[in-house]
């Protein structure tokens, strides 16, 4: 019977080592879109110097509300070099204009 059970034990290796793969080769098809999210939002509008003022702001790159957006905002100043960015004088420096922090006010006429 010892040796049933080895041969067993030892079928059964290829099998896990084939679950392993596959879960694996699954982990990185969920990880590296995630990563490649992360690179695009480093590319995009907002300074990483600012990232403490921004997280206490609680800001967001894309508003929840379309109406309270940071391009509807009366700090924002669109930046006509770089489309989709603008300045905000709260976060002293570029932000996206589809963003939003707790300091958004409504432009003044």
């Amino acid at each position: 019977m010892a040796s049933s059970t080895e041969i067993h034990c030892v079928t059964d290796l290829p099998r896990r080592t084939a679950i392993r793969q596959l879960l694996q080769s699954i982990a990185v098809l969920v990880i590296a879109p995630a990563s490649a999210c992360t690179v695009l939002a480093g590319e995009s509008c907002v300074d990483t110097a600012s990232e403490s003022l921004r997280t206490s702001l609680n800001y967001s790159g894309v508003s929840a509300d379309p109406s309270k957006s940071c391009a509807g905002c009366g700090f924002y100043t669109r930046d006509e070099a770089k489309q989709g960015c603008g300045n905000c004088v709260i976060m002293s420096g570029q932000v996206d204009e589809t963003g939003y922090c707790d300091s958004w006010a409504t432009r003044g006429g």
